[in-house]
């Protein structure tokens, strides 16, 4: 860097940009797209949305979002005396992501672009049904033998439920209505206080239990009988004495400088740490994505309990915003206690 009485002549400005390129080894380009675009509708065209504040009919129209931004939906309408020429009350059910069911809360739904899964273009819609339904408290949680609880365990929840919650660390509850299909799935294995739990069933009272999609033992799928619902993940000890590694983005740092007047360099660390029982047992990669595609990989070493390692990238930037992705293991190649803690997102905004 230079004194701001020292000048420097134009071929060095460029010298020093090709020099940061090759030595960050990407090519100057922007990754993916700046913004995404919302298809919102309902599928009663006299349905009342509310979309960042706007109100809209329930007829199809398209929101351009850029990058990082929230975008909040309500469902103004519970109920309608019609539904186009269908002279007879309609409800409102939920949220279809893409056609398939996302969320269960009408009111203040909040979505952020470029978070999963509003990655790309994307249709959202308020679906409305003919049927009335009463609501359901979903009591949910996880236990090793009849009176021992194991507080802390993730659940993954599907669709998001009345209040706009998902999945959680039992115990926890989440509230649906009679005529929704709830999704649970538990970790195969937890781990608490040096002992490893492996998952052994469900149990479940007050609700009609469906056949899942896939064979997962896992998995479970609930249509409620009853106003409340409980669902409890059986785990047992598990016999075997190593235990399981699991890799989490312990920390990110992120340090942005600019290098030109149309160009800043970015240099992202991640704190890789297995938080499992057992050590990883080979070398593992860890992945850098901005707007969904890929900047860089790092190599992580086979790391014991508790222990972590730094891995880091650089890239050059133009000015716009961005969802800066790190994921430990990208490529599935260790089999972890839990799966679902292996990213960590930030948002990264240049002038």
């Amino acid at each position: 860097m230079t004194n701001p009485g020292q000048g420097v002549t134009g071929s060095a400005k460029w010298a020093l940009l090709i020099g940061l390129v090759l030595w960050s080894g990407h090519l100057f380009t922007v990754p993916g797209q700046t913004q995404l675009e919302l298809g919102i509708s309902a599928t009663c065209e006299n349905a009342v949305l509310i979309v960042n504040g706007r109100i809209y009919s329930g007829r199809p129209f398209t929101l351009t979002v850029p990058l990082g931004e929230t975008v909040t939906l309500q469902a103004v309408n519970r109920q309608l005396d019609n539904c186009g020429v269908q002279q007879a009350l309609h409800y409102f059910d939920r949220w279809d992501f893409n056609g398939e069911p996302y969320s269960k809360a009408p009111q203040q739904l909040r979505l952020r672009a470029g978070q999963v899964p509003f990655t790309a273009s994307a249709r959202v819609q308020a679906v409305y049904r003919s049927q009335r339904a009463d609501f359901c408290d979903v009591a949910v949680a996880a236990q090793e033998g009849p009176e021992k609880y194991l507080h802390g365990t993730f659940i993954d929840v599907r669709p998001l439920d009345i209040l706009g919650e998902g999945g959680g660390v039992t115990p926890f509850v989440r509230s649906f209505d009679t005529l929704t299909d709830i999704f649970l799935q538990a970790s195969p294995q937890v781990s608490f206080e040096n002992i490893t739990y492996r998952f052994t069933r469900w149990e479940v009272e007050g609700a009609q239990v469906l056949s899942p999609p896939i064979a997962n033992p896992t998995l479970v799928t609930l249509r409620c009988r009853t106003a409340r619902v409980i669902a409890h993940a059986i785990y047992t000890v598990s016999t075997t004495p190593t235990g399981c590694p699991d890799l989490t983005i312990r920390h990110l740092y992120v340090d942005v400088s600019q290098v030109s007047p149309t160009a800043w360099l970015l240099n992202a660390r991640a704190y890789v740490e297995n938080i499992g029982t057992a050590t990883v047992p080979a070398p593992s990669t860890t992945a850098f994505s901005l707007n969904g595609q890929l900047i860089g990989e790092a190599r992580t070493s086979p790391l014991a309990p508790r222990a972590g390692e730094q891995a880091s990238t650089t890239y050059l930037l133009t000015a716009g915003s961005y969802i800066l992705t790190v994921t430990a293991d990208s490529k599935q190649q260790i089999f972890e206690c839990n799966e679902e803690n292996n990213i960590k997102e930030t948002i990264i905004k240049t002038p």
